[in-house]
């Protein structure tokens, strides 16, 4: 349940805007705050103990992570996703909408696609 909740209310925003670094960061910071062990009185300091790395955390489960999603990351993933379809899904409803998109993203996206018109009358698009 953790993986998924926390997650998904940041995945909402991450789709349709840019998201600014420190709302990034905060929502990582109460996302973190469930995998800390209890606070314990060191000599004269109160110390909380990590239960583990927070980039394994972010690893796929079956690379011995929890499975929680980076979300920076995740958002340039979603924000591919949508050049992705506004290139291939034009009759779309939602295609109009000018979603932001980082200038990083649109960069990686343009190396990792080939588009080669033909005719004319179809453009083809390749990975």
């Amino acid at each position: 349940m953790f993986r998924f909740v926390p997650s998904v209310i940041s995945i909402y925003l991450l789709v349709t805007m840019n998201v600014p670094k420190w709302v990034i960061k905060a929502t990582d910071t109460i996302r973190r705050a469930f995998l800390w062990k209890k606070k314990l009185m060191v000599g004269t300091a109160w110390r909380a103990w990590c239960l583990g790395a927070w980039e394994k955390v972010n690893r796929p489960i079956d690379f011995g992570g929890l499975g929680i999603l980076n979300l920076n990351i995740m958002g340039w993933t979603l924000h591919m996703i949508w050049l992705w379809l506004r290139k291939t899904s034009v009759t779309r409803p939602w295609m109009g909408l000018d979603i932001p998109i980082q200038p990083h993203v649109r960069a990686i996206f343009a190396i990792s696609v080939i588009s080669l018109v033909g005719n004319g009358e179809k453009e083809s698009v390749f990975v």
